[in-house]
């Protein structure tokens, strides 16, 4: 309870009347220095589902039932602070997010890169009852906002707009490729000005990419979609997803890259600590993204 009172009090006041039970619980179990959420709109979400059941936090830091959209900015120490950030979308089959695995383990080794990483808090089924299609427009509209919150707080972040790329585990990395093939450049006539602003990657990441276990491309991407860098292990069945995915990308000129790895399995890109410690293959991801995208023009 004083842990709690503790990372309560140390919050602005705007953020501590937003915060949700579930994400004070979150909070609580991940400990002091946890950045507070962001609420992806001031107001009700399009498509808010009224009277929707509380999130439930699990000890593993795994969050269910998720109906309110946020983001949560894990920042780098601002000496190594090179511009770029990391959208993180956790896995879950959209039905919840391995909050701690995917996000908290992400920003240990990214921010001592210099990297950002944002958490995305995307809603989830339930409470959203919908079919495979429905759960993934209404994330979308999350991603889309998300990407247009960090480039709104670019420059309080010290983030380089142009460096903001997604990425994600699973049906998180099924929500990063759908957003990779269907951004907007934003709506100019927007009252509310963040919804001006692009909600175009600079690049997408899908570690264990999955769609309902079916191994066709099921994104129609552009010529001017981001770059994409996939990470999958032979044994997470089926892999054509992933070498589907690249092909479809080269024929348009997109900049593709698939790693593949004998171990892991569906969780192969998953940074653990004791994996990035003892250079697990999959646990390579991150250096092996910076330097590729170094690569490009």
């Amino acid at each position: 309870m004083k842990r709690l009172l503790y990372l309560l009090l140390a919050l602005p006041l705007t953020s501590l009347a937003e915060l949700t039970p579930g994400e004070r619980e979150l909070m609580q179990q991940l400990g002091p220095g946890t950045p507070a959420p962001i609420l992806l709109w001031p107001g009700k979400p399009p498509q808010f589902m009224e009277n929707a059941p509380p999130e439930v936090i699990a000890e593993n830091q795994r969050i269910r039932s998720v109906s309110v959209p946020t983001i949560t900015p894990y920042l780098a120490p601002k000496e190594k602070r090179n511009g770029m950030a990391v959208v993180v979308c956790a896995g879950g089959g959209y039905g919840g997010h391995d909050w701690k695995t995917h996000v908290v383990y992400a920003a240990q080794v990214f921010n001592p890169m210099g990297v950002a990483v944002i958490g995305l808090k995307y809603r989830t089924r339930p409470p959203h009852l919908l079919p495979n299609e429905g759960i993934q427009a209404l994330t979308l509209l999350d991603a889309k906002r998300a990407m247009r919150l960090v480039h709104h707080h670019a420059a309080e972040w010290g983030i380089d707009p142009a460096k903001v790329g997604v990425a994600g585990y699973s049906a998180g990395a099924n929500l990063a490729m759908n957003l990779a093939a269907n951004f907007d450049l934003g709506d100019p006539q927007a009252a509310d000005p963040i919804d001006r602003l692009t909600s175009r990657p600079a690049f997408a990441v899908g570690l264990g990419t999955w769609h309902w276990r079916k191994p066709e491309n099921p994104f129609v991407f552009k010529k001017d979609s981001p770059p994409v860098f996939l990470v999958h292990a032979t044994t997470d069945k089926p892999v054509e997803i992933a070498t589907n995915i690249i092909a479809d990308l080269k024929k348009l000129g997109v900049p593709a890259r698939l790693g593949l790895h004998e171990e892991g399995g569906h969780g192969v890109g998953n940074l653990i600590p004791t994996r990035v410690k003892h250079n697990f293959p999959g646990a390579q991801w991150p250096k092996m993204l910076v330097e590729w995208l170094g690569t490009l023009k």
